[in-house]
């Protein structure tokens, strides 16, 4: 079963924020839908991760409900940013060996981004203001889906989790789906095309091998060009990323074992789940949020 997602654009001054910074912590404010008390229980427990592994002084407004196709999905808009301004911020916000290895390796300095050679990325507001852009939440207008203003919406198929009867662990959709509402995903789209022909922040770590990067739309046919995630320009494989049109998105991983958060697949019966250490999680420290508790000198812990 395939999660999916969607993004929207939205357009807006970009400034880098003055304000006084709230007390170190990132908190994620739910507004529900049509979702049971139970329901609503799984998702405050996935919102708790992210409240206690990073330390951003950011609100993120998210909207939940059910939904009857698929498995899970999210909308949410995106900022373009200057790839340049986008590199200063993480140098200025680096904390962890992640931060320093993936600046050091994989985000060159320069006008134009190393992978789609643009001037911008696309940044989705969260994120942004994490690293101190002016990039508040929008009124997102998805028909069928939802109407909101915030940060995104996340629709769960819950008829068909283990805490309905079914066969997915409701936990896993939850937070695959707000690590896209944080900003994890790619420029590259189901149709063939790069959304506003800009890449995303996690863009920046799709490699084909050591120092040659990976970022093209591909069929499912034939052989499918390999790519997979590094924050050290390829030399470790994080995990491969999905990289042929089949319903899953670019920006998610291939199928893994055992099952991660992030694959594009869900495995029935499987229950992955975040801890500070998680692909997923080193991979929000690395575009910009800051972990809590850092572990270094250990360099595969996020925090």
């Amino acid at each position: 079963m395939a999660y999916s997602w969607t993004v929207k654009f939205a357009t807006a001054a970009l400034a880098i924020a003055a304000t006084a910074a709230p007390a170190h912590a990132l908190v994620i404010t739910p507004t529900f839908n049509g979702m049971t008390a139970a329901e609503q229980a799984v998702v405050n427990t996935a919102i708790s991760f992210y409240d206690t592994a990073f330390s951003d002084p950011i609100t993120v407004a998210i909207e939940f409900h059910g939904m009857s196709t698929g498995l899970g999905a999210s909308v949410s808009a995106v900022y373009s940013i200057n790839y340049s301004s986008y590199r200063s911020a993480l140098i200025a916000d680096a904390t962890t060996v992640n931060d320093t290895t993936a600046i050091s390796s994989s985000i060159p300095s320069g006008a134009t981004d190393p992978v789609a050679s643009q001037l911008k990325i696309s940044v989705k507001p969260a994120l942004g203001r994490a690293l101190g852009f002016a990039t508040a939440g929008v009124t997102l207008t998805s028909s069928g889906f939802c109407t909101f203003t915030g940060d995104g919406c996340v629709g769960i198929n819950t008829g068909i989790t283990t805490l309905n009867g079914g066969i997915y662990d409701m936990l896993a959709v939850v937070e695959h789906e707000i690590d896209e509402v944080l900003g994890l995903g790619s420029g590259l789209s189901s149709n063939g095309t790069v959304f506003l022909n800009q890449a995303m922040p996690e863009d920046l770590f799709r490699y084909a091998s050591v120092g040659v990067r990976s970022f093209a739309t591909n069929a499912c046919s034939g052989t499918v060009p390999n790519a997979y995630l590094s924050l050290d320009g390829g030399t470790t494989n994080s995990t491969n990323l999905n990289n042929c049109n089949n319903g899953g998105d670019y920006g998610d991983f291939a199928t893994n074992s055992p099952a991660m958060v992030q694959d594009a697949f869900a495995t029935a019966g499987a229950s992955p789940s975040l801890t500070f250490a998680s692909v997923e999680a080193r991979l929000l420290d690395a575009i910009g949020y800051n972990c809590r508790r850092p572990r270094s000198p250990n360099p595969r812990a996020c925090c």
